[in-house]
């Protein structure tokens, strides 16, 4: 009893089925009307070889004229009683029913406008004029066997019609869900990559924190003045690197700070300095960056850096195609050696990044770049 009355209250009100049909008719595309147009143009020209059997009476381009404007006429009526049931969901059980009974539906209305303005016209027909070639009689258009046969006849080529076109329909549907379901599985790759790198990009490896405390315990043991002040980094650092396991991603800011805090440490176990300048306009501060980009990076620069450069510059902008550059150089020359693992880099960046990005590394004499292109 209640699942009757779930599906009595699933019917349409009068209301709901006017507006239904007004969306309908408002959202036609030029596509649909030149789909139609094109097969009552088409229905109209495949007797139009009888044509010549009448040439040689007077009124035959009034018969041409019928000939053509009628199926442009019941196509339009028909167009419009199609809509309604083609805007129905595409995945709805009763939706071939719905196509085939507005097709029938348009057919007949088509039919019956086209008898009601026959008269007003006055246009003979083909038929008309080779009958009285003849000498004979005319069919009365209110026959109800003729205008049966015509509706059927207008009815048979319109479904077939209408199928096609809905196959088409439904082969690009198809194609618009494969084509959604293979960027929301390249989402969720980005997305799980994101996470492990994240993950990973905020653990202090093992070897490292285990040797920045071997140092500073030496530092503390050997009363040197700066111990305090390593142990101070090596705390930001913490503080800035262990939050990120919740993220799957940072801005350009917090990407920063974490390089910072990295050379930082890094520095203070070599007993240098090591200066980080930042230089971006403050509407990218908020930029959003992939894990695991700038940190690389620079440890890819240090890894051959002996002894440690001196100064360090971040920069950031965009360019004229809204993709965001950044570039990362030391003070030092010679450091871009590490091929393998900059392509390495430089794929998974392009999987995080979800469309192509561009690394390149430049070495002079006294400064080593890498210059790292986002797409917007």
């Amino acid at each position: 009893m209640s699942a009757a009355v779930g599906d009595l209250a699933a019917l349409p009100t009068p209301q709901g089925a006017l507006s239904h049909l007004w969306r309908s008719w408002r959202s036609l595309r030029a596509e649909e009307l030149t789909w139609f147009a094109l097969m009552a143009v088409f229905y109209g020209l495949i007797d139009l070889g009888a044509i010549a059997y009448v040439l040689d009476d007077p009124r035959w381009p009034q018969a041409l004229a019928r000939q053509l404007l009628t199926p442009l006429l019941v196509g339009m009526v028909l167009m419009l009683a199609w809509l309604p049931a083609n805007r129905s969901a595409p995945d709805h059980p009763w939706r071939q029913a719905r196509l085939a009974a507005a097709t029938l539906i348009g057919s007949f209305l088509g039919i019956w406008l086209y008898v009601q303005l026959v008269p007003l016209v006055n246009l003979p027909s083909v038929a008309d004029l080779a009958r009285a070639r003849k000498g004979e009689a005319g069919y009365e258009s209110g026959q109800l066997a003729v205008f049966i046969g015509e509706c059927l006849s207008v009815f048979v080529p319109s479904l077939l019609s209408v199928s096609l076109y809905e196959l088409v329909l439904r082969q690009r549907r198809t194609r618009a869900q494969l084509q959604q379901l293979l960027q929301a599985q390249s989402a969720l790759q980005r997305h799980a990559m994101a996470s492990r790198l994240a993950a990973l990009q905020a653990q202090v490896e093992p070897q490292f924190l285990f040797d920045t405390l071997v140092d500073i315990e030496h530092a503390y043991a050997n009363a040197e003045p700066d111990a305090s002040s390593q142990m101070e980094r090596l705390i930001r650092h913490l503080r800035v690197a262990l939050p990120r396991l919740r993220d799957q991603g940072g801005t350009l800011e917090s990407e920063a700070m974490l390089l910072d805090s990295y050379l930082a440490v890094v520095a203070g176990r070599q007993r240098r300095a090591l200066t980080l300048e930042l230089h971006w306009p403050p509407e990218l501060s908020s930029a959003p960056l992939p894990p695991m980009v700038l940190l690389p990076l620079a440890q890819l620069m240090l890894r051959h850096a002996h002894p440690l450069p001196g100064h360090a510059r971040l920069s950031a902008e965009r360019d004229a195609t809204r993709r965001l550059r950044l570039r990362l150089a030391f003070d030092r020359g010679g450091l871009c050696r590490e091929d393998e693992a900059l392509r390495a880099l430089s794929d998974r960046l392009d999987s995080l990044a979800g469309g192509p990005a561009r690394l390149h590394c430049r070495s002079q004499a006294d400064e080593t770049e890498f210059t790292l292109e986002l797409p917007s």
